[in-house]
């Protein structure tokens, strides 16, 4: 059976959702679209000593403050350095610090962390068994948490006391998580300094920890979660506010991470990712929390020591390599896995068997380094399901797979099916990238009973041969080529709406209607310019027209005058006359017809011409004067006026350096070629009957400006005038001293 080429398609993701698909090491973004993992990038040169650097022997501490500042911890230093915000200086925190058990002393500082409620530094003073808190801004020291007493430095076990705390980390409650390394357990102090001891407890219950080394706490909209990394384990556990530990889909605590962790040391959450340091490869190691922490990868382009982990609020992941040196920022999302794989189950779309013809993706790429490789199998035996093995080196050796894997195509995104008919088939796809690159795979279009180029071929090249289909490949292979061709002729219509047509063709579009395009327009002003282009060109040269194109170009809401309008003859008026309709006047006065134009002061003016041109003996001039028709009775009176107008504007809309310059060019351009023009500039002064909207035009303040005689749009309504002594020099009134 042999389609249209129009119904016979089908698109593999639904609703964003991809129905029916699996996945590993690729994830949704919110259009639906699929890409590789997103990572930590470390866009930078590593100084060369820390390929020498030894592993930490013990956490440390990173934390940023709501202003940016960035406190890390130097243990071997018994010292807490700060990066300022603004000129990222780094220096020693003043007046705390120091190797001590005396108070603001520290002995082996590991892990900090900032307290939003109280807008303090928590730090977890290991050597000394104890928490000190200090106030941001003055750096005094607010509270100790740990000990029986202020001045006692020794290990204890009971709830509330600590022996060696070595990471810490708080919610948006206000309560303070603390790793209590000595005594393998993991405490919580609510924001008054209490200990929670229910907290221990409920962990205690699950019996999943063997020895925590670090924490850390998630508040989201729906949940509040407490990682815990346990190195003894090689895995990190989840917990509730309350310890209660968090199920998996087996009822098992919920834990991730075994098997890949080797010698974690640092974790940090976001909503979507966690984060945990391994100096075994030396690496930041990621897990997608969205795909049931599933394994994402390794942080591109950092590889050294990792003692500590803290996200910045800007886009970045901290990384404290342990050795007193500044932490090292990445990038987040910028980086990316290097291999994900996509598999489906199998795919039906008709009762009954169809000729399978070709497996599209449709994609574009971050990155030059990212490839796309399509497999498939079809088969009338649902059950014959191709094996997949995403964890493998070959995630589809299978060799039911087509085309083998076995062969060398590093890029296969357009994929020529054919074979048999069957009623069943699976796809899938291999995704790949170089750290820094990944596709975006929005879809996956399955074509089937297509109708190929060999209809357009004498009858002869249809029938059976002994090669099989390789006249259908063939004639594929051009199709393919021809494909976007044939597609852009079919939506040759979209290219001429300004509203769909594809950002790189509008040039070309305006170009059609002569429309210039300013290359600091943006993409919905240049759309704009080309739909309004036909229109504007019905009103080009009218008033009208100049003041839309000044307002769309230029910006500014414009005034356009044309005195010609205004102007009329005056003539004084007549008698009126009868009609010759016998009709008797009751009245002996005169009746009088076009009074109105004769309005003294109002329609009356000085001519700059006599009505009727140059009169032989009354105001002729010799070789001064001309002759007019009596067509042109009148036209003298309008010489002044005709071809003229001015335009308004409003200083407060030339808000740029450039706006004047820009607005005569409009004009200029704009206006008809046998016109003059009289730009005025609108001062914010309050003229009577000119410029009176308080708040808009006017401004009622100094002393008024000379106006010419008879001028009455230059009177303005001004403040008091300047004092002049012996005048009008009233001090505190019109004088003032300075």
């Amino acid at each position: 059976m042999q389609g249209n080429n129009k119904t016979n398609f089908t698109y593999l993701n639904r609703d964003g959702a991809w129905p029916g698909f699996r996945r590993q090491g690729l994830q949704l973004l919110e259009d639906g679209s699929l890409e590789l993992y997103a990572l930590p990038l470390f866009d930078g040169e590593l100084p060369e000593e820390l390929e020498a650097a030894p592993k930490p022997n013990g956490p440390a501490g990173v934390a940023v403050a709501p202003d940016g500042t960035v406190f890390y911890t130097d243990t071997s230093g018994d010292r807490i350095l700060r990066i300022d915000w603004c000129d990222k200086s780094n220096q020693p925190v003043k007046c705390i610090g120091g190797k001590g058990e005396d108070l603001t002393q520290f002995n082996r500082p590991r892990g900090l962390f900032v307290a939003k409620h109280r807008n303090s530094l928590v730090v977890a003073d290991a050597g000394n068994n104890r928490i000190q808190i200090f106030d941001i801004e003055s750096m005094a020291l607010v509270d100790v948490w740990g000990q029986k007493s202020v001045d006692e430095t020794l290990p204890g076990s009971l709830p509330g006391l600590l022996n060696a705390p070595w990471d810490l980390d708080g919610d948006d409650a206000g309560n303070v998580y603390v790793v209590d390394f000595g005594n393998a357990r993991v405490q919580k102090f609510n924001r008054a300094g209490d200990v929670v001891a229910s907290f221990w407890d409920n962990v205690k219950s699950a019996q999943a920890l063997q020895q925590p080394a670090g924490v850390a706490a998630l508040t989201t909209a729906d949940k509040q979660w407490v990682f815990v990394l346990d190195v003894g384990k090689g895995a990190v556990f989840v917990f509730d506010s309350c310890g209660n530990a968090i199920k998996d889909a087996n009822g098992n605590p919920l834990s991730f991470g075994s098997g890949i962790l080797r010698e974690p040391m640092g974790i940090e959450v976001s909503s979507d990712w966690v984060f945990i340091g391994d100096n075994a490869p030396r690496r930041v190691l990621v897990f997608n929390q969205q795909d049931g922490f599933a394994f994402a990868g390794e942080a591109v382009g950092y590889e050294g020591p990792v003692a500590a982990l803290a996200i910045d609020g800007r886009g970045h992941l901290l990384v404290h390599s342990g050795d007193g040196r500044a932490p090292f920022t990445l990038t987040l999302g910028q980086g990316f896995a290097t291999r994900g794989v996509l598999w489906s189950a199998a795919i039906q779309v008709r009762e009954f068997a169809v000729s399978w013809h070709r497996l599209k993706a449709v994609m574009t790429r971050k990155g030059s380094g990212a490839h796309i490789r399509l497999f498939f199998h079809a088969s009338n035996n649902r059950a014959d399901r191709p094996a997949v093995d995403p964890s493998g080196d070959d995630p589809f050796k299978d060799p039911r797979w087509l085309p083998s894997s076995s062969e060398i195509f590093p890029e296969i995104e357009d994929l020529f099916l054919g074979g048999l008919p069957a009623q069943f088939i699976w796809v899938g796809a291999l995704v790949s990238g170089d750290g820094r690159s990944t596709p975006v795979l929005s879809q996956l279009k399955l074509e089937f009973d297509h109708q190929t180029y060999l209809s357009n071929l004498p009858a002869i090249y249809r029938e059976e041969s002994p090669c099989g289909d390789f006249l259908t490949r063939f004639v594929s292979l051009f199709e393919t080529l021809f494909s976007g061709i044939e597609g852009t002729i079919e939506s040759l219509a979209m290219f001429f709406d300004p509203a769909v047509v594809p950002p790189d063709f509008l040039p070309w579009l305006a170009g059609w209607l002569a429309v210039e395009l300013e290359d600091d327009w943006d993409e919905s002003k240049k759309r704009q310019a080309i739909a309004r282009a036909f229109e504007a060109y019905g009103r080009r040269g009218t008033a009208r027209g100049l003041r839309e194109a000044l307002l769309f170009l230029a910006g500014v809401d414009a005034i356009v005058e044309e005195p010609i309008i205004n102007a009329e003859w005056w003539g004084l008026p007549a008698e009126s006359k009868s009609c010759g309709c016998n009709e008797k006047s009751t009245t002996k006065e005169k009746a009088w017809v076009d009074t109105e134009n004769s309005v003294l002061g109002v329609t009356t003016m000085l001519a700059a011409a006599h009505p009727q041109g140059a009169v032989v003996g009354a105001t002729a001039t010799l070789d001064q004067s001309h002759l007019i028709s009596n067509e042109e009775l009148g036209a003298p009176l309008f010489m002044d006026l005709a071809h003229r107008f001015s335009v308004q504007v409003y200083r407060t809309q030339l808000n740029c350096i450039d706006s004047l310059a820009r607005v005569r060019e409009v004009i200029q351009r704009e206006k008809p070629a046998h016109t003059e023009y009289h730009l005025c500039i609108l001062e914010p002064r309050m003229r009577v009957g000119y410029q009176a909207r308080l708040g808009i035009d006017t401004i009622v303040a100094g002393p008024s400006v000379p106006t010419g005689l008879g001028d009455e749009r230059g009177t303005v309504l001004s403040g008091q005038p300047a004092a002049q002594i012996g005048e009008t020099s009233v001090l505190g009134v019109s004088t003032r001293v300075g």
